[in-house]
């Protein structure tokens, strides 16, 4: 009998066996790899918790006479805890065809939808036909397409070399609120609305003030991500940001929101941030996750030599509860037929014949 649980410690081994049997390759930060895998085990005791209160992702395994079958992992999107993305979904190939994804998929929306999580997210490749019949299966529907990029660090290009644009700074705790109005801006409708993003989503660690920019470069790469920014101080909005996010050992992911008035600042923009990070740490990789509505970022990326990893599609379901139906008791009022209307209105024949002469 299978039986579905939360990571534990004692299944370290086994779900780091399964995680081999993964075929897509590892391409976003927050993807479960071998490092962050013993840290999500110990943590095990917030599953007891509702979701709301869960200090890291989540880890569930299907279980059966102490064998590990499959498991799949998945993190929030927003402070408010309302979204959900599902990074992992691995299963023994030697148990494939059992439905145990289904019920992985099962058993995650009944956990956490019933806690007032509203959407659940995944990004499956674009080749993937197994996957996407399963996924649908599941009420998922495809939102949009993203595409990563990786320049690799021996890769040299003659758009890196050249100065950097001074008319961008590292955002602060008072853009918030700026960072935030730019990617509503920015995204389309529907993810808008599956995000559910707020202000606080984008909170950013401050610079020290006077004191060294190898310190203030240190607590940056401390805080694993802050925000390159782009203000237009005369209607103070935000036009541009591109977001960093370290990666342990794999490098730097870059992510770009582009004001759709000012999409002329993405080529100055992705140059920016990318000779920056050249600079700072010549020997890291770069990542680049780009939508498919960004055409700028993409043309932009391919002149720098940045090799195209795959294309995901961004699939997205609305989880709701339909309403327990109170039962009442029918009670039925019958009224009697009107046989004629209140008032009568004679017919233009009937005038005729009421309105002639007696004889």
């Amino acid at each position: 009998m299978i039986k579905i649980g939360p990571l534990i410690a004692t299944d370290y081994a086994q779900v780091c066996a399964l995680l081999d049997e993964q075929v897509e390759p590892v391409l976003d930060v927050s993807s479960l790899t071998q490092t962050s895998l013993m840290l999500r085990s110990l943590a095990f005791w917030q599953h007891w918790l509702p979701c709301q209160y869960h200090v890291s992702p989540s880890v569930y395994l299907a279980r059966e006479e102490g064998r590990v079958l499959g498991f799949i992992s998945l993190h929030n999107m927003n402070k408010a805890k309302s979204c959900w993305r599902i990074d992992n979904l691995v299963v023994d190939p030697e148990h494939r065809g059992r439905g145990i994804a289904h019920e992985l998929l099962r058993y995650v929306f009944a956990q956490f939808g019933s806690q007032g999580v509203s959407h659940f997210m995944a990004e499956i490749a674009s080749h993937n036909d197994g996957a996407m019949s399963l996924f649908a299966g599941g009420g998922f529907c495809r939102t949009a397409l993203i595409t990563y990029y990786k320049l690799d660090p021996a890769t040299a290009a003659v758009e890196l070399k050249q100065e950097v644009n001074q008319g961008f700074r590292v955002g602060t705790q008072l853009h918030k609120h700026m960072l935030y109005q730019l990617h509503q801006d920015a995204l389309p409708p529907d993810l808008r609305l599956v995000l559910a993003q707020s202000p606080d989503d984008f909170n950013v660690k401050d610079l020290l003030p006077f004191t060294s920019v190898e310190r203030n470069k240190n607590r940056l790469l401390r805080s694993r991500v802050w925000y390159w920014i782009s203000e237009d101080l005369d209607r103070k909005t935000l036009t541009a940001a591109a977001k960093v996010t370290a990666q342990p050992g794999l490098g730097y992911t870059l992510e770009f929101a582009v004001h759709p008035g000012w999409k002329h600042v993405t080529e100055d923009l992705v140059n920016f941030a990318v000779a920056s990070l050249r600079s700072n740490m010549p020997q890291m990789a770069i990542w680049v996750r780009v939508y498919d509505f960004h055409p700028e970022i993409h043309e932009s990326l391919k002149s720098k030599g940045f090799e195209r990893m795959g294309d995901y599609f961004v699939l997205t379901r609305e989880h709701w509860q339909r309403a327990k139906r109170l039962k009442r008791a029918e009670s039925t009022v019958q009224l009697k037929p009107i046989t004629s209307p209140a008032l009568n209105f004679p017919l233009a024949t009937e005038r005729q014949r009421l309105g002639k002469p007696r004889n």
